[in-house]
């Protein structure tokens, strides 16, 4: 929808008004003449009339947030669709004026329209994507492998179970293409995924790295031939899998980076950082993974995550205390604090404050 009419704030106001409710899910509201010289007055009334939907600003540094892109398929909404406006949200928080696009398939968007879902005002662009399929886990997948030929521009490819917590605007790789964490935050293929690797093994003859195993989680991907062609690969390499029986992209994410075919660039552990591992020595995260999946139909509201998307279904609204608390303390959990969870934060005196009481406890009761 185009509308051009009269230039002041008052009609241009009015416009916006009249014709914004009309757009459906994926639906565009352009115009033209946003002009800081020329039209001030009309920068200034779409800043205030839409402030989730102008053009990126430079930061400070000069450097040009990328865009923010979720992935969602999910008939009945649910667990997923609240997950991604509390990631989106936790964007929001850092970054007012971002750019952020939520890709979804046919089934899903006009349950978004029709349930009138918070994320409709959440995100900047809703994109929708024919995937043909109805199995929600085959549709995100699909939309995932391929996201670079849908979206204009370098971006930063989020999963729905993420929170951010520290600026995004700056310290993404330069001169490579793509650029993932190792998965689980961990040196080589992980356990659970060798039953995997050794079936596509035996079936396709893939022969993985076995020193790197990368997460497609966060992913920051950039407009560039090679990453085009990644995508490509990563996409036919996926509907290999998916002939199999596994619809996981994973899998053919970590081959489509071993054939050499775009620059890969291993970001560290704190722009992925993994809320399940114990890994320790990971530094301050700038982005809190929870691996949803790893909690079937709740998250549990002990884990940041959790509690944010209660709150979010009570009050419909982010809790933005909570998550400068979880910055503040490198601590992605309420209140159920385990021993591994503070050694892998690196809270180190605290985890010490925990131990100290049962050795001495035990040294008691050995001496008596």
């Amino acid at each position: 929808m185009h509308p051009d009419a009269r230039h002041d704030r008052k009609s241009l106001l009015a416009d916006i008004a009249a014709w914004l409710p009309k757009l459906k899910t994926g639906g565009w509201l352009s115009g033209y003449d946003y002009d800081n010289v020329k039209w001030p007055e009309i920068v200034q009334t779409i800043d205030e009339g839409l402030p989730n939907d102008h053009p990126m600003k430079r930061n400070s540094s000069g450097e040009r947030l990328p865009t923010i892109c979720f992935v969602l398929a999910a008939n009945d909404l649910g667990l997923y669709a609240d997950m991604v406006a509390v990631a989106a949200l936790s964007v929001r928080r850092l970054h007012p004026h971002a750019r952020i696009i939520l890709v979804t398939d046919e089934r899903t968007a006009p349950a978004i329209d029709r349930r009138r879902h918070a994320l409709r005002n959440v995100v900047s662009e809703i994109i929708v994507q024919p995937t043909g399929t109805d199995d929600p886990f085959i549709s995100s997948r699909h939309l995932r492998t391929v996201l670079r030929q849908l979206i204009k521009g370098d971006y930063l490819h989020l999963d729905s179970d993420v929170v951010a917590v520290r600026p995004l605007d700056c310290g993404w790789p330069k001169r490579a293409d793509l650029a993932m964490a190792r998965d689980r935050n961990r040196r080589g293929i992980t356990p659970l995924a060798l039953p995997g690797i050794e079936k596509l093994r035996a079936k396709l003859g893939w022969e993985f790295r076995m020193d790197r195993y990368l997460n497609g989680g966060v992913m920051f991907v950039r407009d560039t031939p090679g990453a085009h062609a990644f995508y490509a690969e990563w996409h036919r390499r996926w509907k290999q899998t998916l002939s199999l029986g596994m619809w996981q992209d994973q899998f053919s994410l970590n081959i489509a980076s071993s054939t050499g075919i775009a620059r890969i660039a291993v970001l560290p552990d704190r722009d992925n950082w993994v809320t399940h591992s114990t890994a320790m020595l990971r530094g301050r995260a700038r982005i809190f993974h929870f691996f949803a999946s790893t909690y079937s139909d709740a998250i549990p509201v002990n884990t940041l995550l959790g509690y944010l998307i209660s709150r979010f279904q009570r009050d419909g609204a982010l809790d933005e205390v909570t998550i400068a608390c979880a910055a503040r303390d490198n601590f992605p959990w309420m209140n159920d604090v385990r021993l591994k969870y503070l050694l892998a934060s690196g809270l180190y005196i605290r985890a010490a404050g925990l131990v100290v009481p049962h050795v001495t406890r035990r040294i008691r009761r050995c001496r008596c």
